[in-house]
């Protein structure tokens, strides 16, 4: 218990919020991606579960780990050290699908690293071909 006690206190020494602790020990969660001030959107012609298809596709073209949660509309991945050199493997990206129509759906990006999320952004922008000019930073 005691050794518990000293690991924590030192996590919390070392000058991380609790919400980069949470981050680092469990991942990103749709509403750390919602609360972003720094999310992009991309808008898209599709199904919320055509498009997390696509998007989990163009991420294991990537290299990436991903992991889903379909109920809740939700990607997680790591692992961009190969196509992203500013990263390490346990750097992670957050995506949530957001339906807003039968065939049209919004999709936010948010990540700790704000130039992996711009980079992944724009990746599954060129491969899901959003309408034009409907990419935003939030």
């Amino acid at each position: 218990m005691k050794k518990l006690l000293v690991a924590l206190l030192l996590i919390g020494l070392c000058g991380c919020s609790a919400a980069q602790m949470r981050q680092e020990f469990i991942g990103y969660s749709p509403n750390d991606v919602r609360a972003s001030k720094n999310k992009h959107v991309l808008s898209f012609d599709m199904s919320a579960s055509d498009c997390i298809t696509k998007i989990k596709d163009v991420f294991k073209k990537m290299g990436a780990i991903v992991r889903e949660s379909r109920r809740r509309q939700y990607i997680l991945a790591d692992n961009f050290q190969n196509v992203f050199s500013s990263t390490i493997d346990t750097t992670q990206v957050g995506v949530l699908v957001i339906s807003t129509t039968a065939n049209k759906c919004n999709v936010e990006i948010a990540s700790g690293n704000l130039g992996l999320a711009v980079f992944v952004s724009e990746e599954i922008s060129k491969k899901l071909n959003p309408r034009p000019n409907e990419a935003a930073v939030k």
